[in-house]
């Protein structure tokens, strides 16, 4: 059972999210694959900045419905580009020591795992990047729901249907 949210948001699976964070890594080793320096600085900057694209969603997590929302926040508060380049830095800090032969290769997979580890070990499964930042993983239709709940006071599923006839005497 996942944990909750505030009232309406539910935390993303680690599955979920691992699907979301293989795509994004596709487009890492795309932007890696540009000449010289471009592909470095494009592939860095898009793993800081991923989360603050496309309504807050990298290109993976709006492919899988994901969103990343402020862990203490009333619910699927909207975070800023600060928080998510707070939260990415670590995995940006991996990809570097990624370049770097020998000792980068030895390193960047020991601090990726302890990021892995850490999302494991936490109950709402916030990595490293998640507690600096203090941002949490959400599925894209809880947040939805929080967002309808709030503008009009009713859940999503139980929002009045525009196609039904306002009097029903007509």
């Amino acid at each position: 059972m996942m944990p909750r949210l505030g009232r309406h948001m539910r935390n993303a699976d680690l599955t979920t999210r691992a699907v979301a964070a293989f795509i994004d890594l596709l487009i890492v080793v795309g932007l890696t694959r540009l000449p010289d320096v471009i592909g470095i600085l494009s592939a860095a900057g898009y793993i800081l900045v991923r989360d603050g694209l496309f309504s807050r969603q990298s290109i993976g997590k709006k492919l899988v419905g994901l969103r990343v929302a402020a862990s203490d926040g009333p619910g699927a508060a909207m975070v800023s580009y600060r928080e998510t380049i707070i939260r990415n830095a670590p995995l940006a800090l991996v990809y570097v020591l990624f370049l770097v032969p020998y000792a980068g290769w030895l390193l960047g997979p020991l601090f990726l795992a302890v990021e892995c580890l850490a999302a494991l070990g936490d109950e709402r499964g916030m990595r490293i990047g998640d507690l600096l930042a203090g941002t949490v993983i959400v599925q894209e239709a809880a947040a939805g729901q929080g967002e309808n709940l709030r503008t009009t006071g009713q859940p999503a599923s139980s929002a009045p249907d525009s196609a039904e006839p306002l009097d029903p005497g007509i």
